[in-house]
């Protein structure tokens, strides 16, 4: 699935860059940043809280379902709400309309069915490649025939749109779940997840912190350069790696074995994760410059240093991820929001010391520097907390 998915994102990248500029792909990566950062600091988990049971009441995913949609709409009007001051912190009046039209998507997207939670829980992720795709298929149409009837970055918002309304439309098409307002499991649901929205938060501005400053500090265009090279550097690791894990969760909460055994599965998991994604990860980066050149064209050859950086920093962020899965599995997730703000500090520290001698590229080796930092931590925590040694 997310092979297919992102081989269609691939084709559209190809396409559009050949139509658009980079101003014009820097305007909606700024609007999504906003929609990302609200996202972060409002999101719940509902999801994880299901998928970390084994077995869960329709009234624990009614009141999933229910928090989602709060959730959605708070976002949504607090978009709404900061659109002009996002227009002025970016320097760029046009992404306070683009605003508008993320924050009705937002809402309705947040009222989608739980089918594809419900999905992973059985197992069946046919479900989940079938929804995707025909989604993914219906974006590709429409951003890349907007792109050559209006060649500007309405064309990318118009396949964003597509994407959030296609989803929700797929979801309840595809399934019989029938969602209803439940709130009786909330609370339930909160002392589960309340410090996972707190890392979430921190996860995000480690993921995208260093976007916010390099939209406030660069262009349009030099961030569109930017942006695109930190997608296209970050796609092969990152979508092989959380690939591989889609499953992991699930399976080790249904997982039937002693300490040692679960943590033998986890050990397994990182070996095989690893021994795919570091040479995907250094291979990549060692090929940026002609890949950026094949792919994007020769208006985008400076994305290569940003393509060829971040092909590490995305190398590094899938290290360890069995290691989260295993924190998580045993319930440490304050201990999963110190790292993540941790890392975030070390992120702080370097971008401090590197961003004035290499502007934007200093964000990416503060990047690259907050990940060892991660690393190093999220060891010794599964050491301390899950008794797998060093």
């Amino acid at each position: 699935m997310r092979w297919t998915v992102k081989g269609l994102g691939f084709v559209s990248t190809v396409i559009m860059a050949r139509l658009l500029l980079p101003a014009d792909y820097g305007i909606v990566a700024m609007a999504m940043l906003v929609v990302g950062f609200i996202q972060a600091f409002i999101d719940f988990n509902a999801s994880t809280a299901l998928l970390r049971k084994a077995e869960v009441s329709r009234d624990e995913v009614d009141s999933a379902w229910t928090l989602r949609l709060m959730e959605g709409c708070c976002v949504g009007l607090l978009m709404l709400a900061i659109s002009s001051i996002a227009a002025s912190y970016f320097k760029e009046p046009k992404v306070q309309p683009v605003l508008w039209v993320l924050a009705v998507c937002v809402a309705l997207a947040s009222a989608n069915s739980m089918s594809q939670i419900l999905a992973q829980k059985s197992f069946d992720f046919y479900f989940e490649f079938r929804l995707n795709v025909i989604c993914k298929v219906l974006a590709l149409v429409t951003t890349v025939a907007s792109g050559y009837l209006l060649r500007d970055y309405r064309a990318l918002l118009i396949g964003v749109a597509t994407g959030y309304v296609s989803g929700f439309l797929m979801s309840y098409a595809m399934h019989p779940y029938r969602p209803r307002w439940n709130t009786t499991k909330i609370a339930e649901i909160w002392a589960v997840t309340k410090w996972l929205m707190l890392a979430g938060a921190g996860g995000f501005i480690l993921r995208k912190g260093d976007e916010l400053a390099a939209a406030h500090i660069a262009g349009t265009a030099e961030f569109g350069l930017y942006n695109v090279g930190s997608d296209l550097g970050q796609m092969p690791t990152a979508e092989v790696g959380p690939a591989m894990l889609k499953a992991f969760l699930p399976v080790l909460a249904s997982t039937q074995g002693n300490t040692g055994e679960i943590n033998s599965a986890v050990l397994k998991t990182v070996s095989a994760m690893n021994a795919v994604t570091i040479p995907i990860g250094l291979g990549f980066a060692a090929l940026a410059g002609p890949a950026t050149a094949l792919i994007l064209g020769p208006a985008w050859a400076s994305a290569a240093q940003y393509v060829a950086a971040f092909s590490i920093v995305g190398m590094l962020q899938t290290m360890f991820g069995p290691l989260n899965t295993l924190l998580l599995l045993r319930g440490h997730t304050r201990t999963q929001n110190r790292i993540v703000w941790l890392e975030f500090l070390v992120f702080l520290m370097a971008a401090v010391v590197l961003v004035p001698g290499f502007y934007l590229m200093g964000l990416v080796w503060a990047r690259v520097g907050g990940n060892v930092a991660n690393l190093l931590v999220t060891a010794l925590a599964v050491r301390r907390h899950c008794a797998m040694p060093l």
